[in-house]
């Protein structure tokens, strides 16, 4: 098991108390993942089929002299779909599966249509490592279906914080952004199921402290508010 396995299985389970996950989570996940991989390629051609049943007529002649007929297009996608992108940019594409628990609201700290489980690290978990890099910190965020969210820490407190692309274990701040856009996916293309999106991130934080969050949506006049914390710190 890698180190950044050993964290995330230590921020789940500090998280979500006693609905602990099940051993070998991250292997499921990485299975799920690969057959979502299976079921995107089959998706693809059946994307090609339907380009091909649209084809005019003067192109038809060309698959064997059968006529086509016009396929009526689909319903739009959300309009969320073509959300502003803001800072780091998480997609249903980046969209993971992990068997939480029926009661995983009980550890998460919420704002809006959004969800961080983090509750807390390990209290000896190393922040910095010796050659100055920062080690990844990962989150789960679950986050509403059909539902955009832009993130970012409040006040000055985002000089300390950025969201990362990947999960290796040594980073600089200069390889985060300081906020961070989720896309989440529709009803039918959810991994998760039951109404969210589930993503697995990596943070890093220059060291133990707590970090005010604004989340905002589309249309919403305020942005709500959410605090995480990291290490030896107190909530405001």
């Amino acid at each position: 098991m890698t180190d950044f396995e050993d964290r995330l299985r230590a921020a789940m389970e500090s998280s979500v108390a006693s609905e602990q996950p099940p051993r070998g989570l991250v292997e499921l996940v990485r299975r799920r993942h690969r057959r979502r991989m299976a079921r995107v390629a089959v998706a693809g051609a059946a994307v090609l089929l339907i380009a091909a049943a649209v084809i005019p007529p003067a192109r038809s002649a060309l698959l064997g002299g059968r006529t086509t007929r016009a396929v009526s297009p689909s319903s739009p996608a959300p309009s969320h779909a073509a959300a502003t992108r803001r800072g780091q940019y998480y997609g249903c594409g980046s969209q993971t599966y992990g068997a939480l628990g029926p009661h995983w609201r009980r550890g998460a700290t919420h704002a809006g249509p959004i969800w961080f489980i983090n509750n807390g690290i390990a209290p000896d978990f190393r922040f910095r490592n010796p050659d100055g890099t920062l080690n990844t910190v990962p989150i789960i965020v679950m986050l509403r279906d059909n539902t955009t969210a832009w993130v970012r820490p409040a006040g000055a407190d985002g000089r300390y914080f950025r969201f990362l692309p990947g999960v290796n274990a040594r980073y600089t701040l200069g390889d985060g952004k300081p906020q961070a856009t989720f896309v989440s996916c529709s009803d039918r293309t959810t991994m998760y199921g039951r109404g969210f999106t589930e993503y697995y991130i990596g943070i890093i934080v220059t060291g133990p402290r707590c970090i005010p969050l604004n989340v905002r949506t589309p249309g919403a006049a305020r942005p709500d508010r959410a605090s995480l914390r990291f290490g030896g710190c107190t909530l405001r």
